[in-house]
C-alpha cells in the first residue's frame, strides 16, 4: 500500500466464489439456496479456497460432500420453476382503478397517479371484465388474489365495492377463492369503508414514510399541507378490526428518511405491528432516488433495525419490522428463484382502457405491456419478457452467489435503473443469512411460524 493511501474497503457480501457464500460459519450454496452450518475449521478452510479461485472452492466443495451431484436435489416444483421460462396461467391481477391521487409525493413511482397519462377512473365495466377473465380461467377450487391499486385507489371506492361483490358472486359460481388487497394512503377511509374491507378480508397496506416531519415532507397532500395527521386519524377503524383484516405499513426510503428505526419506532406507535420497507431505486422524476453515497448509510440503518428485531424476538417481545422477518422465512424454506417476483410469470396489471401490465408499476409504460383485454393477456409477450428477465440471462448476476435470494432484481428498478444496489442488497442478505444463524440457536421454535 503507497504511504497515505486509504485502506481497501471490504464491502459485506462481496461476492469471493460464484458457487457458495461464507457468512460467519454458515455457508450458503449459491445454485440451491441451501444453508449449511459449518464447524469453525471447515469454515475457514473454505474461506482460504475462496481466495484461491472457484477451482479449489469446487474442491473444497466436494471434500464436504457438496458436489452438484450430492446436492440437496430440488423439488419437482422447484425445479420446474428454475427450467421452465413458459408463464403460467394469471392468478392474480392489480386493477389500477383510480388514476390519480390526491396527494403529491415528489417520487410516485405513478408520476402522481397518473402513469404520464392522464387522471382516469377505471369503468365498471373494466373491472367486470378483468375479472371474469381471472376467474374464468382458475380451475374450479382454485385460487385468485385481486388487488386494488392507483394512484389513491379509494379515489374510486363505489367501483371497488362494486368490483368486489361482482368477483364474489363469479367466483362462488365456479367455486374459487377470491383474496384482496389494497395499497392506499388511508386519507380517504372511512369507519364504514373499513367494515367492507374487513368484511372481505381484505390485506391492507397503508403508505407513510416515518414520523409527522418525515411524512409531511415526503407525501405532502396534493393541496398543500402534510398527510400524517389525516392518516393517523382515519387508522383507529382500520386497527379495530385488526382481527379480520391484514394491516400494514409500507415505507417508501429515500435520502431524506433513512433513520429505519426511527420510522418503524414511529408507526408502531401508530397501532401498526407490521412494517415493510422499500428503498426507492428508480422514480420518474428523479426526485428521491437513492443514490450511490446512500446505499451504505442504508445498509447500516436496515441492519440497526434488524438488531432491534433480533433482540425482541429473542426476548418474546413482538416487533414490526417485515423485513428481516420476511428474509428469514424465505432462507428457512429454502427455495431457489429464477425471479424476483410473480410479475408475468402469474401475476399482471389491468389499466383503466383494460390494457395489461408486467405489475403495477408498469402501467402505460410501453417495456412491460402484455395485450389487453379484448384478447386477453399476451402469451408470446409474457415469454418474452421472463426469457429476458430470468436471471439466467442476466450477464451481471452469473457471478453473484445471492443470484438465487434475490432473483435478479426488480424488474422495472433493472429496466429503467439499472443494478446501482447490488452491493446493497448483497451486504443485507449476508447479514439475513447471519441473522438467521443467531436466531435459529436462539429460538428456532420462531420458524414454525415463519
Amino acid at each position: 500500500m503507497a504511504d497515505g493511501a486509504a485502506p481497501p474497503v471490504l464491502i459485506r457480501g462481496t461476492p469471493r466464489s460464484r458457487q457458495a457464500h461464507l457468512s460467519g460459519d454458515l455457508l450458503l450454496m449459491a445454485e440451491s439456496a441451501a444453508l449449511y452450518a459449518l464447524p469453525g475449521a471447515q469454515a475457514a478452510a473454505l474461506r482460504a479456497a475462496m481466495e484461491r479461485g472457484e477451482a479449489a472452492v469446487t474442491a473444497r466443495l466436494a471434500a464436504l460432500g457438496l458436489t452438484a451431484a450430492a446436492a440437496p436435489a430440488l423439488s419437482d416444483d422447484l425445479a420446474d420453476d428454475l427450467s421452465d421460462a413458459a408463464p403460467g396461467p394469471v392468478r392474480a391481477l392489480a386493477l389500477t382503478v383510480a388514476q390519480g391521487c390526491n396527494m403529491a409525493c415528489g417520487y410516485c413511482y405513478a408520476a402522481g397517479g397518473a402513469f404520464g397519462g392522464a387522471v382516469r377512473q377505471m369503468p365498471p365495466e373494466v373491472a367486470r371484465a378483468a375479472i371474469d377473465r381471472l376467474i374464468e380461467a382458475a380451475p374450479p377450487g382454485g385460487a385468485v388474489q385481486i388487488a386494488f391499486m392507483g394512484g389513491e385507489p379509494w379515489m374510486a371506492k363505489g367501483l371497488i365495492r362494486d368490483a368486489v361483490i361482482h368477483a364474489r358472486r363469479r367466483a362462488a359460481a365456479r367455486a374459487v377463492r377470491t383474496g384482496f388487497s389494497m395499497t392506499t394512503n388511508a386519507t380517504l377511509l372511512r369507519a364504514e369503508d373499513a367494515a367492507f374491507l374487513a368484511e372481505h378480508r381484505f390485506a391492507v397496506t397503508v403508505s407513510l414514510d416515518g414520523d409527522r416531519a418525515a411524512n409531511d415532507r415526503l407525501r405532502p397532500m396534493a393541496g398543500g399541507g402534510g398527510s400524517f395527521d389525516r392518516v393517523a386519524a382515519r387508522l383507529g377503524p382500520l386497527l379495530e378490526q385488526a382481527d379480520r383484516l391484514r394491516l400494514s405499513a409500507r415505507v417508501t426510503v429515500t435520502p431524506d428518511n433513512l433513520d429505519i428505526p426511527r420510522t418503524v419506532a414511529a408507526l408502531s406507535a401508530l397501532g401498526f405491528d407490521t412494517i415493510g420497507v422499500s428503498p426507492m431505486l428508480a422514480s420518474p422524476t428523479g426526485k428521491g432516488a437513492l443514490g450511490a453515497a446512500d446505499f451504505p448509510r442504508l445498509l447500516e440503518a436496515m441492519i440497526a433495525a434488524g438488531e432491534d428485531w433480533l433482540e425482541a424476538i429473542i426476548a418474546g417481545r413482538p416487533h414490526g419490522f417485515a423485513n428481516l422477518a420476511t428474509a428469514l422465512g424465505e432462507l428457512h424454506r429454502g427455495q431457489p428463484r429464477s425471479v424476483s417476483c410473480g410479475a408475468v410469470r402469474d401475476y399482471l396489471a389491468v389499466d383503466a382502457e383494460g390494457n395489461y401490465a408486467a405489475c403495477h408499476r408498469f402501467v402505460n409504460d410501453p417495456l412491460g405491456a402484455m395485450g389487453d383485454l379484448s384478447g386477453g393477456p399476451d402469451a408470446a409477450a409474457r415469454a418474452a419478457f421472463l426469457a429476458e428477465r430470468r436471471v439466467e440471462a442476466q450477464p451481471g448476476c452469473a457471478g453473484c452467489w445471492a443470484r438465487r435470494l434475490c432473483g435478479g432484481g426488480c424488474h422495472h428498478e433493472v429496466l429503467h435503473a439499472g443494478r446501482p444496489a447490488c452491493d446493497y442488497v448483497r451486504g443485507w442478505l449476508d447479514y439475513a443469512i447471519s441473522a438467521y444463524g443467531r436466531l435459529m440457536a436462539a429460538r428456532p421454535d420462531w420458524f414454525g411460524d415463519a
